[in-house]
């Protein structure tokens, strides 16, 4: 039975080592154009979250990421190597506000891609009269886009990407601390930070399959349709979607026409789609797109005949993404469509939807 707790002590030990990775900067100094000389006294990690993030590793599974040695340590390191402390050398003090690698999915030209982000935010400090002073305060995202299924790629460039990133904070810092330094005013010099907008945060990748029910004035019928977005707080968000439909018309409607039976099968991706976060869970949605497809037509003497549709369409509605990780999705859309059909040109109808996100 020791035996046996002992065996159990050490896998349970095994499976906490291998739920964190270290990650170690190459020590690879940089270039910059200033003409002054600081070194980096100390580096100070005020995160709460010590890590760089969790992410699922394509063979080890789910993992916590850390950088060698810690943040402080390894930051410091990193830039000693390009700024060495002398006698002469002014003292520079860095806070890291936040460190992080993100990974996530995005919507491009061509469909989805991987997205990797290294996200930086330092503040630049010097001491006068044993007091520290703010001097440059920056905020960095370090992104690089590669192809859906490279996963590998994506996980084994993390540690360049936030090189990258710490030089980027590095060469601004440095530009405007040597502008300050030249200027004839810099008793008045007060502290600077930039205040572009930053998207901190990926945003999270959503996938949606959804069924639909469709009623208009000549069809009736369901459809199938998959949904891929980056969720985004604000502004508009465009998803990715296509769907294929199975419809068929009234019976009135394909009697008047001369027919006794009408189907359609359409294929219909998205040209445009956008969606407008409400509130958590909520989106209004808007497109434009193509439906593409046949119709098989039966005529009142039994005849038989295939007509080629194409068209031009659009929807408004909404949807209802209750659970962020996975669970339901409810839906309603309005649309209006023109079609080479041979009952209708112009048509409009309401389509109710149910699906699933994971």
């Amino acid at each position: 039975m020791k035996h046996f707790l002992l065996a159990l002590l050490l896998f349970n030990g095994s499976l906490f080592l291998t739920a964190q990775e270290l990650v170690s900067l190459r020590s690879v100094p940089f270039k910059t154009a200033y003409t002054g000389n600081i070194h980096i006294h100390s580096v100070v990690d005020q995160r709460e979250v010590k890590n760089l993030g969790t992410y699922k590793n394509p063979i080890s599974g789910q993992v916590e990421l850390q950088l060698q040695g810690g943040a402080e340590k390894s930051v410091k390191d990193f830039y000693a190597l390009s700024f060495k402390k002398d006698s002469l050398s002014k003292p520079i003090y860095i806070a890291i506000n936040a460190l992080s690698v993100q990974e996530s999915k995005r919507k491009v030209n061509d469909g989805i891609a991987e997205v990797a982000r290294a996200h930086v935010s330092l503040t630049f400090f010097e001491k006068t009269d044993s007091i520290l002073k703010q001097v440059y305060s920056i905020k960095h995202n370090e992104d690089e886009v590669f192809a859906l299924f490279d996963k590998a790629s994506v996980h084994a460039t993390h540690e360049k990407r936030i090189r990258a990133a710490l030089e980027y904070c590095m060469h601004t810092f440095l530009n405007r601390y040597q502008t300050v330094e030249l200027s004839v005013n810099k008793a008045n010099f007060k502290a600077y930070q930039e205040n572009k907008e930053m998207h901190e945060q990926l945003g999270e990748w959503f996938n949606l399959v959804t069924l639909k029910g469709m009623q208009s004035r000549y069809f009736q019928g369901y459809g199938i349709s998959y949904t891929g977005f980056v969720d985004s707080k604000k502004g508009w968000i465009r998803p990715y979607e296509t769907s294929f439909e199975v419809t068929w018309a009234r019976p009135d409607i394909a009697t008047s026409n001369g027919f006794s039976n009408v189907n359609s099968f359409v294929f219909r991706p998205e040209l445009y789609f956008f969606y407008k976060r409400l509130s958590k869970g909520i989106y209004a949605s808007m497109s434009a797109n193509v439906p593409v497809g046949f119709e098989t037509l039966e005529d009142l003497t039994g005849d038989n005949s295939i007509n080629f549709v194409i068209g031009v369409g659009a929807s408004q509605g909404l949807r209802f993404i209750p659970w962020k990780k996975k669970g339901l999705v409810f839906g309603v859309d309005f649309f209006q469509q023109f079609e080479t059909s041979e009952v209708y040109r112009f048509d409009l109808g309401l389509e109710l939807v149910l699906g699933v996100n994971f």
